[in-house]
């Protein structure tokens, strides 16, 4: 009887898997749908003004500590692989960084960790502004974008199709020995792309930036889930349209995160000059309007060539305190590095704005070179090295400088402040290839 049981219960789940899989091989594809929900505005905060104008009639100098408390260090790699994103692993005093094509895990006492994805430069979506990378707190699960390039299409990309990949948890990745390819990920998810290019993604869903067909110029977002549906539409510019030939040199969207909210999005549309966050798929609040008067860069400008003195944004980082303007102006002396070159592993600047939050005004640094470089004034450790930030992770701000540029600049006072400091740069298993980054919350 115990053997006949056992004979049935052996066949019923034979047959259960096997139906199982009849009924996935049977499985129709799934086709996205058309718009599901109408767009919404959010506009119950006034859209607070950033006054490029204004700052530059009155430069002034900061410190650093008013818009920051704490200061950390951690080496990064070297010049082979800088660092173009980095993120916060919530209560742990770790990082994980994207070491273009290469990610690390970076903790405070212990040697840095490779993490077990692979993928080679042209796997790879690079639309982004670096923004490769999304990490799930609530799963640990980590997100990356794609370009779903082959060997054979990485120069064109023809016929290739771009998708966000879904990674194992955190644990399981810092401790397999076997890396994880973008040939089998656990989970991959294709995007619906034609004329538009991906503005940001997270464990939910992905939004496009929409480019005209015929112009080639951005004028809104749509909203997608991870299976593809459309969600939402928003249009965001109306107006004229100028041929992406003849604007090819001047950056179109800007993406930048401040992940307190982590499937909230923050993003800039040129020339309307006005920030927005994606709240949720359908909701979209306008926060900021950057002026800059006569120093506007114009659909008008476009006649061959952008004339002298206009201005537009390279770079817009976030914390509690502060906004943070990286700009560009034609015809300004650049913001160099300690031996007057061009930084190359970040976007070449001429100012560099503030908009303090707690007292609504915006401030321009002053533009006269110091040895220490641009930005706040360093007292969290007395180093004399000027900070501004390259990139942010959540409330934290992050620089990053040469082990070379930093034993050459920072002055050695005998203060208590740079004990962190002092003890990273005389390490001598530390390098003068490698990088540093400075994290500031």
């Amino acid at each position: 009887m115990k053997k006949q049981f056992f004979s049935l219960s052996l066949l019923s789940a034979l047959l259960a898997v096997t139906g199982c899989k009849q009924q996935t091989g049977e499985a129709k594809p799934h086709i996205p749908t058309a718009p599901q929900m109408e767009a919404r505005v959010d506009r119950s905060e006034p859209v607070k003004i950033v006054d490029i104008e204004q700052a530059f009639q009155k430069p002034e100098q900061l410190k650093l500590s008013q818009i920051a408390s704490e200061i950390e260090y951690y080496t990064v790699g070297d010049a082979r692989y800088p660092v173009t994103q980095a993120i916060e692993i919530p209560d742990s005093n770790a990082f994980i960084t994207f070491n273009n094509p290469r990610i690390y895990y970076r903790k405070q006492g212990i040697p840095s960790k490779r993490y077990g994805f692979k993928a080679l430069a042209y796997k790879w979506n690079n639309e982004m502004n670096g923004q490769t990378l999304f990490y799930d707190k609530k799963t640990t699960r980590m997100y990356v974008a794609l370009s779903g390039k082959t060997q054979e299409t990485r120069l064109t990309g023809a016929d290739s199709t771009p998708c966000i990949g879904e990674l194992p948890p955190l644990d399981t990745m810092l401790t397999i020995t076997n890396y994880v390819f973008p040939e089998n990920l656990s989970a991959e998810y294709s995007l619906n792309l034609t004329y538009d290019k991906l503005l940001g993604f997270s464990s939910t869903g992905y939004t496009l930036c929409r480019y005209g067909e015929k112009t080639g110029e951005p004028d809104g977002i749509t909203t997608f889930n991870l299976l593809g549906d459309t969600l939402c539409k928003f249009r965001l510019k109306e107006g004229e349209m100028t041929p992406r030939t003849v604007t090819d040199n001047i950056p179109f969207f800007q993406t930048f995160f401040w992940n307190t909210q982590q499937d909230k999005m923050t993003f800039m549309m040129p020339y309307c000059d006005t920030v927005y966050q994606l709240r949720d798929p359908q909701t979209i609040a306008p926060l900021y309007a950057i002026h800059y008067g006569e120093k506007k860069l114009a659909l008008s400008d476009y006649k061959g060539e952008i004339p002298e003195g206009r201005m537009w944004q390279r770079t817009f980082y976030e914390n509690p305190k502060g906004l943070f303007i990286g700009l560009y102006q034609k015809g300004s002396p650049i913001i160099a590095d300690w031996i007057g070159w061009e930084y190359t592993y970040k976007p070449t600047l001429t100012h560099q704005a503030v908009y303090l939050k707690d007292e609504g005004r915006t401030v321009l640094l002053p533009t006269k070179m110091v040895k220490g470089g641009k930005g706040f004034t360093n007292d969290l450790d007395d180093s004399g090295l000027a900070f501004w930030p390259d990139g942010q992770t959540d409330d934290c701000l992050y620089m990053l400088r040469t082990v070379t540029e930093m034993r050459e600049l920072v002055k050695r006072n005998g203060s208590p402040k740079q004990k962190k400091l002092l003890e990273l740069l005389d390490n001598p298993k530390v390098f003068e290839r490698d990088y540093v980054m400075i994290v500031v919350r």
